[in-house]
C-alpha cells in the first residue's frame, strides 16, 4: 500500500537498447527507510517488477567524493558490475579539487567516467562504458570473496539457521550482514514482526 518511487527509462547505448532503471537516492545500503529498501531490493534482483541489473552506475559527488565512496565500497562488496560516474567535476575543480581518475580506477579495479551532466558533458563516454562493461560482466550473484573475519561469517550462518527454524525463506547472504550490521534498522524491524517475505515485494 506504500509506493515508493522509481524512474525507468529506455536509453540507447552503441546502438543497443538499454533501460535505465534511477533508483531513489541513498549513501549506504543499510536501508532504514522504503525508499532506501527498494534500492537494495533491486540491486539483489529481489524486486518483483525489474529484474537484476546488468551493470551498476554509481554517481558520485566529485566535490564531495569521500561521502559516496561508501556506497560504492558496499556495492563491491556484492561483487556486481559496476561504473563510478564522477558527476560535477567542474564544481570540484572550481573547489580546487583534482581528482586521478585513472588512479582512481585502477584502485577500485572498475571504470571511472567524468561527468558534467548540467552541461552534458562525458555522457557518450559513459554510454560507451556501459555498453563495454556489460558485454564483459560476468553472471550474477557471483560467490564473493571474503570481506569479514571468520567470526562474522559463523555469526551470519547461526542467524541463517535460526530464520530457517523459525519457517523464514531463504535469505541473501548480503541481507544476514546488513540484519548483523544494521541493528535497529528497517529491515530488522520486518523480520522480528515477521514480514519477511514483505521485503521483496
Amino acid at each position: 500500500g506504500v509506493t515508493v518511487e522509481k524512474k525507468i527509462s529506455r536509453m540507447t547505448c552503441g546502438g543497443r537498447q538499454v533501460d535505465l532503471i534511477d533508483l531513489p537516492g541513498t549513501y549506504g545500503l543499510a536501508p532504514r527507510t522504503l525508499d532506501e529498501m527498494v534500492a537494495v531490493n533491486v540491486l539483489l534482483g529481489k524486486q518483483s517488477d525489474v529484474s537484476a541489473p546488468d551493470v551498476v552506475v554509481c554517481i558520485v559527488d566529485a566535490s564531495n567524493i569521500e561521502r559516496n565512496l561508501y556506497l560504492v565500497s558496499q556495492i563491491l562488496d556484492m561483487a556486481l558490475p559496476t561504473i563510478v560516474v564522477l558527476n560535477m567535476v567542474d564544481v570540484a575543480e572550481s573547489r580546487g579539487i583534482q581528482i586521478d581518475v585513472a588512479a582512481l580506477s585502477q584502485r577500485l579495479k572498475l571504470p571511472v567516467v567524468k561527468t558534467e551532466a548540467h552541461r552534458r558533458r562525458g555522457l557518450d563516454e559513459l554510454r560507451e562504458t556501459i555498453v563495454a562493461v556489460s558485454e564483459t560482466a560476468p553472471t550474477h550473484h557471483l560467490e564473493r570473496p571474503p570481506i569479514f573475519p571468520a567470526a562474522f561469517a559463523a555469526e551470519c550462518q547461526q542467524l541463517a539457521t535460526h530464520l530457517k527454524s523459525v519457517g523464514s525463506a531463504e535469505t541473501p547472504y548480503f541481507l544476514l550482514e546488513r540484519l548483523l550490521l544494521d541493528v535497529g534498522g528497517y529491515l530488522e524491524g520486518h523480520f522480528v514482526a515477521g514480514k519477511e517475505g514483505q521485503l521483496s515485494q
